[in-house]
């Protein structure tokens, strides 16, 4: 397990953060038949990028990500990151063990016993993404948890990650719940932010 963590140690240093988004938490304002509506989005250059919430989410920034709770679940959230992998680094079979790595260090530092439970791939096919998907099990305060560590590939030269964490038996749920939020993913187009009043 030692070699493990330090390959995983080597290669976050080797790569540092690719991505060029900023997933620091900023508002937009949009208008659909005159009605503004504020929408959380993130900055790529002179890119932005908003998805759409209901009022059971809540969301706060940390520290250059942005954390989504989801109030009806205790202990369950989503977070948005960047990524410690570079996106050319391809989800081949040759290139999984760094990922798997790479998640393990993502994990919260209360995560007791961490067990790999199920890997994906591409399980967000939209807007031409490629993704890795690894589900991992573990106790942390006396409860199981599950957390999901997906490596989003936005387009070929920006990866993200998207964790998503909840009690195991909501799960399920809140992956659904996280999933659907992340498909809402849209550019937000300069005549969006322009009011026709």
């Amino acid at each position: 397990m030692d070699r493990l963590v330090l390959t995983a140690v080597f290669s976050l240093l080797l790569h540092g953060a690719a991505s060029a988004i900023d997933l620091t938490l900023r508002y937009v304002t949009t208008y659909t038949d005159g009605i503004p509506v504020r929408r959380p989005c993130f900055i790529d250059g002179d890119k932005k990028y908003a998805v759409t919430l209901d009022s059971q989410t809540e969301l706060v920034a940390a520290e250059g990500s942005t954390l989504f709770n989801f109030t009806k679940f205790p202990r369950a959230l989503m977070q948005l990151r960047q990524s410690p992998m570079k996106a050319d680094v391809t989800f081949e079979p040759l290139n999984l063990p760094r990922y798997r790595a790479a998640a393990l260090q993502l994990l919260p530092q209360g995560a007791q016993n961490p067990v790999l439970i199920a890997e994906a791939s591409n399980v967000l096919p939209v807007n031409k993404w490629i993704s890795q998907r690894l589900t991992f099990s573990y106790e942390s305060g006396g409860s199981p948890m599950c957390e999901s560590v997906l490596f989003l590939n936005l387009d070929p030269a920006t990866q993200i990650v998207v964790q998503i964490r909840a009690g195991a038996p909501d799960f399920p749920t809140v992956t659904a719940r996280g999933d659907d939020i992340i498909r809402r993913w849209h550019e937000v187009l300069p005549e969006a932010e322009r009011s026709a009043n």
